[in-house]
C-alpha cells in the first residue's frame, strides 16, 4: 500500500495544472462552506443566548396545567429540600424562582395592561440590573448638549432620537453612527449630559418598570404606580408602589408591558404566599443533548402528574421555527455551492480519464492488474481531496477564530431591526468541531462519487484498443 501511495502522489504532480485546478475548486468550496456555516451557527447561538439567558432559561419547572392556562391559579409550592437536591445537579448553574401574572397599571388618567414578574434579585440570572436606563435624550439633555461643541450632524441625530433611552453606550454609538474618532472625542460629553439617575431595587416596596411603559404612563424614578388585578383564587389584588428604576427591555413587546417586583412582594400582591408560576434554570453546558439530559434528571425528582418540565425549545417555539427556517435556506445555499463544485470535480475526472486512457492501456498491457490501477487512481483522488480539505481548513480557521472573539457589529437599519427583536446587533462566528467534520464528510463523499467513473472505466478498458486510441 505504501508503494501505491507513493505512485499516486507522484502521478498527481505529473500534471500540475490539472491538480491545481481540481484542488482549488474543492478548496474554495470548503473555505466558503466553513465560513458561511460558522456565521450561521454563530448567529443561531447568539439568538438562543439572547432569548434563553435573558428571560426563559434553558429549563423551567411549571405546574402541569400552567402551559395551557397561564393564570395565577396554576401556581405551585416547592419545598426547600427538593430545591437543594436539584441544585446539586452538576449541570445546574443558577435557579431562579418566579411568579408571573398580569395586572392593570394606572397613573393619573392613563391605564394599561401589564405583565408583573416577581423575581429574587440575588438569584435571577436574566441580568435585570444591566438593563437599567443610564442615558436618555430628554429635552433637558438636548439643551445641555446644544451648549457643547458638537458637530451639527451629531446634534441633528440626537434631536431625532429625542426621548430615546439607553442601557449601554454601544447602542448610543450605533444610533448616532459615530466613527472611532468621534467615539473618543464626543462620547464622554454625550454620556455626561444625557446621564439619568436610576437605581435597582433599593427597598422592599419598590418596583422596576419597562421604559416604553414608563413613557406611556408618564412615569419615571420615584413616581408611584397603581396596580389592580384578581389574585390567587379570586382574591382582590391592589397596591400602590414607588418606582425604583426604569429598565430598557430590547424586546418591544415586553418593553411596553413589563414590571419587575421582588418575589415576596409579588406573592403578597397576588395573595399567593410561597407560590410560584415557574422555576427557571441556567445551565453550565448549553448543548441541547446536555439540556435534555438535565431535563430528564430533574423530571426524575418530581411528580410528573403535578409538575411539567420544559426545555428552551418548548418555551421558545417561535424562535426554534425561525432558526429551522433560516437553517434550511442556508443548507440549500451550501448544497448549491457543492453541486457546482461536484460538476467541476467530475469534469476534471473525465478529462483526466480521457487523457490517460493510453497510459492505462500500456500499464495493463505490461502486466499491471486492473484492480491495482483502480486503487492508485482512487488514492490520487483521495490525496487531492485531502490537500484541498486541509488547505481550506487552514485558511478558514484564522478568520473564524478572529470573528469568534471579535464579532462583527452591525450598523444602520439592519442593526436597529435586530435590536428591536431583542438581540444585540452583532454577528459572531461559531468555532465548533462538528462544523468542520460535516464539511469534510460532504467533500469526501463528492470525491468518492467522482472516483466511481475512472474506476469503472479501468475495469472495462481493453489494452490494445486503448493503446491504438
Amino acid at each position: 500500500m505504501y508503494n501505491f501511495i507513493i505512485l499516486a502522489w507522484r502521478n498527481i504532480w505529473r500534471n500540475k495544472r490539472r491538480t491545481i485546478i481540481t484542488t482549488a475548486s474543492v478548496f474554495f468550496a470548503m473555505f466558503l462552506a466553513l465560513v458561511m456555516r460558522s456565521f450561521q451557527v454563530g448567529s443561531y447561538d447568539h439568538m438562543i443566548n439572547n432569548a434563553v439567558e435573558s428571560y426563559t432559561g434553558y429549563i423551567q419547572i411549571q405546574d402541569a396545567e400552567y402551559w395551557d392556562d397561564k393564570t395565577i391559579d396554576k401556581t405551585f409550592e416547592i419545598n426547600e429540600d427538593l430545591m437543594t437536591e436539584i441544585q446539586q445537579n452538576s449541570n445546574v448553574k443558577q435557579i431562579s424562582p418566579r411568579l408571573e401574572s398580569f395586572a392593570l397599571a394606572s397613573s393619573g388618567i392613563k391605564t394599561k395592561g401589564v405583565l408583573v414578574l416577581g423575581i429574587d434579585p440575588e438569584k435571577e440570572f436574566s441580568q435585570v440590573e444591566s438593563k437599567l436606563v443610564k442615558w436618555r435624550f430628554s429635552d433637558e439633555a438636548i439643551a445641555r448638549l446644544e451648549k457643547e461643541n458638537l458637530p451639527e450632524i451629531i446634534l441633528k441625530k440626537i434631536k431625532e432620537l429625542k426621548n430615546e433611552s439607553y442601557s449601554y453606550p454601544g447602542k448610543i454609538e450605533l444610533d448616532l453612527e459615530l466613527s472611532n474618532g468621534d467615539i473618543q472625542k464626543y462620547m464622554p460629553v454625550i454620556k455626561t449630559s444625557a446621564a439619568l439617575s436610576n437605581s435597582y431595587f433599593n427597598n422592599t416596596e419598590g418596583v422596576l418598570i419597562a421604559d416604553r411603559l414608563a413613557k406611556f404612563l408618564g412615569l419615571s424614578q420615584n413616581d408611584t404606580i397603581v396596580l389592580i388585578e384578581q389574585g390567587f383564587h379570586g382574591i382582590s389584588a391592589a397596591g400602590k408602589y414607588p418606582i425604583n428604576g426604569v429598565v430598557k427591555i430590547p424586546n418591544p413587546e415586553l418593553d411596553n408591558m413589563l414590571i419587575y417586583m421582588k418575589l415576596p412582594q409579588a406573592q403578597k400582591f397576588y395573595s399567593a404566599n410561597d407560590r410560584l408560576t415557574s422555576i427557571a434554570f441556567n445551565l453550565k453546558h448549553h448543548e441541547y443533548k446536555d439540556v435534555k439530559r438535565t431535563k430528564h434528571q430533574i423530571m426524575n425528582l418530581l411528580d410528573t402528574e403535578k409538575f411539567a418540565v420544559k426545555d428552551w425549545k418548548e418555551l421558545n417555539t417561535e424562535l426554534v421555527q425561525q432558526i429551522e427556517s433560516d437553517n434550511g435556506s442556508g443548507i440549500i445555499m451550501i448544497a448549491i455551492l457543492y453541486i457546482v463544485v461536484a460538476f467541476g470535480i467530475f469534469g476534471t475526472v473525465l478529462m483526466m480519464t480521457a487523457e490517460r486512457r493510453k497510459e492505462f492501456g500500456v500499464m495493463i498491457a505490461v502486466g499491471m492488474k486492473k484492480w491495482k490501477l483502480a486503487i492508485i487512481v482512487t488514492l490520487e483522488m483521495i490525496l487531492l481531496g485531502f490537500l484541498a480539505i486541509i488547505s481550506g481548513i487552514v485558511a478558514s480557521i484564522p478568520i473564524i477564530l478572529w470573528y469568534f472573539y471579535h464579532p462583527i457589529r452591525l450598523t444602520g437599519d439592519l442593526a436597529k431591526t435586530i435590536e428591536n427583536f431583542g438581540m444585540e446587533a452583532v454577528m459572531p462566528m461559531a468555532f465548533q468541531v462538528d462544523i468542520f467534520l460535516n464539511q469534510i464528510i460532504v467533500v469526501m463523499l463528492l470525491l468518492l462519487l467522482a472516483i466511481a467513473y475512472p474506476v469503472f472505466s479501468i475495469t472495462r478498458i481493453k489494452a490494445i484498443r486503448a493503446i491504438k486510441d
